[in-house]
């Protein structure tokens, strides 16, 4: 009996799946000039399905990862359309005719994110890399696409950095993808029209 619980215990320590978090530090989110900003009321909607759901992917060592990417990243989010547009409201759904028609929106944002990590590390479990792809559409205010962007946010760290923050590449790949997000949409003619 002990025989067999010593063999288990690899077998056990190897499918286990540490909990990190993408969140990154709103800080290092550079602000926007007024000036630079788009005069117009957007709204973003994320499925409620998507926010409550929790991804596993691979980490060191024959572990993995587990996290909720749309919980994580949608203050970041937020953040940016903040930066970027006059004002920014949550929506109910895709079609939230309420806050539509209250708030004069004129934009949609609808985020779908895909994930991955791995790691060079036989020995520690926090991924050594993460990436984030972020695939936004962005429609009218009847449905209507205007623009879509697919943007992905890298994030390496090495043992003597993440020794601290396991969460370290997740987190740096949304500072990353946030970042990239703000450019390209202060970039985007479509968006000003």
């Amino acid at each position: 009996m002990r025989l067999a619980t010593v063999l288990a215990m690899p077998v056990l320590m190897a499918a286990c799946a540490h909990p990190i978090t993408l969140k990154s530090d709103l800080e290092r989110i550079p602000s926007v000039q007024a000036q630079q900003k788009i005069p117009k009321s957007v709204g973003y909607y994320i499925d409620p399905i998507l926010l409550a759901s929790e991804v596993t992917t691979p980490g060191g060592g024959g572990d993995s990862v587990k996290y909720f990417p749309y919980q994580d990243i949608e203050p970041g989010f937020y953040k940016v359309l903040s930066n970027v547009f006059k004002d920014v409201n949550r929506l109910k759904s895709a079609q939230d005719g309420e806050a539509i028609s209250k708030y004069d929106i004129s934009l949609i944002f609808t985020p779908l994110l895909q994930t991955s990590s791995s790691s060079s590390s036989a020995l520690t479990w926090p991924p050594t890399k993460f990436a984030t792809q972020l695939t936004c559409k962005i429609t009218d205010k009847n449905g209507q696409l205007i623009l879509e962007k697919k943007i992905t946010g890298d994030g390496v760290a090495q043992f003597e950095e993440f020794a601290k923050d396991h969460s370290l590449s997740a987190r740096r790949a949304t500072e990353d993808l946030l970042k990239k997000l703000q450019n390209e949409l202060l970039e985007s003619p479509e968006l000003r029209k």
